[in-house]
């Protein structure tokens, strides 16, 4: 099977596309600048912008399934998740899967929210850049959402390498504010999401078990 993944050259994306290809799919990894990935015989790299719709069109064709890894970090605009679903799914072809990642903290509809949650969501709506990567994360779940199609988005806290990875979980409670994973898996869970259609149109946490 042939899949997608966007955000293939970072610190999450790099270690979805290792872990994807040593399930056996064959992968288009979508990079912005220079590619250090490995040579691998399942692995073609496309070099393109997540801006330009017709460089998402071309990067998807074709794939049965298409991971998201991106993150708006560093970015100028802190939009990138939005932008990249605002041409993703007008480009899947009908029965593609859409996976993606994005904080732990961004709403989805139906959230439970506890007076924590609620505290911690107002407080990083304080910090202005910040404040934009939350609402880009909750915006691009929202056209998920709406769009009819078969996705499931991963919430995850800070990301590190610290924990075993075999220690984690999908959830539907919410990790506390201060609460961290391995980011190694998250990269697995968001892989095994593909063939596992238990979270299907939901947006579950990761969190340590």
């Amino acid at each position: 099977m042939q899949i997608t993944i966007f955000g293939a050259s970072g610190k999450v994306g790099s270690l979805v596309v290792a872990q994807a290809l040593k399930q056996g799919y064959s992968v288009v990894a979508f990079v912005h600048s220079r590619s250090r990935l490995p040579e691998n015989p399942n692995l073609r790299t496309v070099k393109g912008d997540i801006y330009n719709a017709q460089d998402v069109a071309k990067a998807v064709a074709g794939s049965k399934a298409v991971i998201s890894a991106l993150g708006s970090w560093g970015t100028p605009k802190k939009d990138v998740l939005t932008v990249a679903m605002r041409h993703i799914i007008p480009a899947v072809q009908s029965g593609t899967r859409i996976i993606s990642l994005t904080g732990s903290d961004a709403r989805a509809d139906g959230d439970s929210l506890s007076l924590l949650h609620r505290l911690s969501h107002a407080s990083i709506k304080l910090v202005p850049g910040v404040k934009k990567i939350l609402a880009d994360g909750e915006e691009h779940i929202h056209l998920l959402e709406a769009s009819g199609l078969d996705w499931t988005v991963i919430r995850s806290p800070v990301m590190n390498e610290r924990g075993n990875p075999e220690h984690a979980t999908l959830t539907d409670k919410r990790p506390a504010p201060w609460g961290t994973i391995n980011r190694h898996a998250v990269a697995a869970s968001l892989v095994d999401l593909i063939d596992n259609g238990q979270y299907s149109r939901q947006a579950p946490f990761i969190a340590r078990t």
